[in-house]
């Protein structure tokens, strides 16, 4: 076989297409992009791909337990053997004694951010198990760790080994409340059959734990080794699973993320020989498939590697048959979608490249991540499992009338791609990793994206919600307003919207206008929809004529206001003769007088009017318009 370069495998082994994001993006969690793990290996997840020994690591030359945790750009910012805690430049924080889990515990610590700042996490550690003559487990505890003391270097604070279990087994887990701002952690208890569901919230860890009895139970005895084995549970927090080496089990059970209790429970009794034991288990990213591996510990070797298929009859596929190398141990999903696996002192990670297919499908391959001068042991680092709850379609913009683009999470072994946006109005089907479609209608579409590789098809649905464009701003005001000379118009942008844009570069909801001309308002909802619109300021005008000659000859017969046939309201005109009598009065802009009195001819001569009106969406200081003049009446 042909021997690639670190560099070059390190961008094969995952591929995030790069997009232009916008508010309203999804938003791939980046806290877990940093592994850092046995024996000093460091990945960095990035959207172009996995960047081996980086960041370059030396605290973890030895063990099997470990955490890490990045910022949510993706920074590292912490991690720990269970022991002792390191920042992002690789200093010892500990600052006191080390912390109670242990780095020969398979999970021996988790760092749980605190909701609501980005300043503080706690470190759950779990210890092992010792013979009676060298004393007793310290169980499960928790540490409170600062990053923002120390002059942003962190510390452990005072708040330190807060005992929560006094036995437990070497097994952690935890992912987020339902609520989608909170962590649940689960630990299992030993001498019983407890799973005891610890929650982390704004105010700090909740030490009342939510228990539940369900499954086998797990005994305490050093030689019995029910206490050595891992869980998980699904990135999309619906399933718990964990694995007993001692009691050669793996066990799977229902969680429920807004209660914290664990239910049902389905056991699997793989086939093992002599000192062979499940050890590490995993969940496809759609939580349909179980990954778990049966290790040998005396050799490291004689390991195994099967898939249980959840929904699907429950069928088990060993995924690495002779003359396949049988040294995989640890199991880790990867916020590329795909299961990464450890390999007990080898220069490689496997990586099982399909873990939502079935059986073989699969596509595990031995060789997936070269470690260049690194060798991993059996370990990688434990995380909050809702960090790779990432969906396997992507797409922008979320708008009708927009392009919408769609994305693939993995594109590993794909022979052609078809899709079907669910769109009846428009059912065009797309091609290819990168398609595009319109939607003209909004609603919620269930999108069915068909992989096909090596004959066989899969399909995935998701769901896809476009949202309407915003009204229009003027809809209910029309194309164009009039303005009268010294009013003022508040033009409304439209209520609830994200933002507002002017054509002079302002942006509150509200425009006063003060010269005629064209306004433009573009606004954007908080669905990220965009709509402009444009209005035409017209000047007002109003002329009345001097003089008229009410004969009947069709030339200037009637007195009238002459004026834009909208955009006046309130309007009214009368006219006084020379003894201040009302001869004549109107309230609609369209009428004219005749020269006429109670049905008599009026006679020649001089005549007073007083007009005044409102003008259609103008603000004027001096109140109603009111204008007084003359009129010549001539016979």
């Amino acid at each position: 076989m042909k021997i690639l370069s670190a560099v070059a495998l390190m961008l094969i082994s995952s591929c995030f297409y790069a997009k232009a994001q916008n508010r309203c993006s999804y938003v791939v969690p980046r806290e877990a992009d940093n592994w850092l793990f046995y024996q000093n290996v460091g990945l960095n997840f990035t959207d172009g791909g996995v960047l081996v020994n980086h960041p370059s690591v030396e605290n973890l030359p030895a063990g099997k337990g470990a955490a890490s945790i990045s910022d949510v750009s993706g920074n590292l910012l912490l991690y720990t053997d269970g022991m002792r805690v390191w920042n992002r430049n690789h200093d010892n924080i500990n600052f006191g004694p080390n912390l109670s889990g242990d780095l020969s515990s398979t999970q021996s610590a988790l760092i749980v951010p605190k909701p609501g700042t980005s300043q503080m996490f706690y470190i759950f550690t779990t210890d092992i198990v010792v013979p009676t003559t060298f004393g007793t487990t310290k169980g499960l505890n928790y540490s409170r760790v600062d990053v923002s003391i120390n002059n942003n270097y962190g510390a452990v604070t005072s708040d330190r080994n807060i005992q929560l279990l006094s036995k437990s087994a070497e097994m952690l887990s935890g992912v987020k409340h339902a609520n989608g701002k909170d962590y649940w952690v689960v630990a299992h208890g030993l001498d019983d059959n407890s799973f005891h569901a610890f929650l982390v919230d704004s105010s700090g860890v909740k030490e009342m734990a939510v228990s539940s009895f369900q499954g086998s139970s797990l005994s305490s005895v050093y030689n019995d080794r029910e206490y050595m084995g891992a869980m998980k549970i699904s990135p999309k927090g619906d399933k718990i699973a964990f694995t007993s080496y001692g009691k050669g089990i793996v066990e799977l059970f229902s969680f429920d993320n807004a209660t914290g209790r664990v239910s049902g429970g389905v056991t699997l009794s793989p086939p093992t020989s002599n000192d062979q034991g499940p050890n590490y288990v995993e969940f496809s990213p759609d939580g349909t498939k179980l990954y778990y591996t049966i290790v040998n510990l005396s050799t490291g070797r004689q390991n195994y590697l099967y898939q249980f298929d959840i929904v699907a009859g429950g069928g088990v596929s060993e995924l690495n048959p002779a003359p396949m190398d049988s040294d995989v141990s640890a199991l880790q999903i990867g916020r590329d979608g795909k299961i990464y696996v450890s390999r007990v002192q080898q220069y490689w990670l496997g990586v099982i490249e399909n873990p939502n297919r079935p059986g073989l499908a699969c596509n595990y391959t031995q060789e997936g991540v070269n470690l260049g001068t690194k060798k991993g042991q059996n370990s990688f680092p434990s995380f909050i499992q809702s960090f790779f709850d990432v969906p396997p379609v992507d797409y922008d913009t979320k708008c009708i009338l927009d392009v919408t683009e769609f994305w693939l999470l993995n594109e590993s072994n794909i022979d052609a791609v078809e899709w079907d946006f669910g769109d009846l109005a428009n059912p065009t089907p797309g091609t290819g990793f990168n398609p595009v479609h319109v939607y003209e209608n909004p609603g919620i579409y269930d999108v069915s994206v068909t992989e096909t590789y090596n004959g066989e098809s899969y399909t995935t649905h998701t769901q896809v919600i476009i949202s309407p464009l915003p009204p229009k701003s003027f809809e209910n005001v029309g194309d164009s307003l009039y303005l009268f000379p010294g009013s003022v118009i508040p033009l409304d942008g439209g209520e609830g919207m994200f933002s507002y844009l002017w054509q002079d570069g302002s942006n509150n909801q509200f425009f006063d206008v003060t010269d005629p001309g064209e306004i433009i308002v573009e606004i954007e909802d908080y669905n990220c929809c965009r709509s402009s619109d444009t209005i035409l300021i017209k000047s007002l005008a109003i002329t009345l004529p001097n003089a008229f000659t009410p004969n009947m000859d069709g030339l200037n017969d009637i007195f009238i206001a002459r004026g834009p046939d909208k955009g006046i309201s309130d309007f009214n005109l009368v006219v006084f003769n020379r003894w201040g009598q009302k001869v004549w009065e109107t309230n609609q802009l369209s009428e004219g007088w005749d020269g006429t009195f109670n049905g008599q001819l009026s006679p020649s001569g001089l005549y007073s009017w007083i007009m005044s009106f409102n003008v259609v969406g103008n603000i004027s200081f001096t109140g109603k318009v009111q204008y007084k003049g003359n009129i010549t009446l001539l016979r």
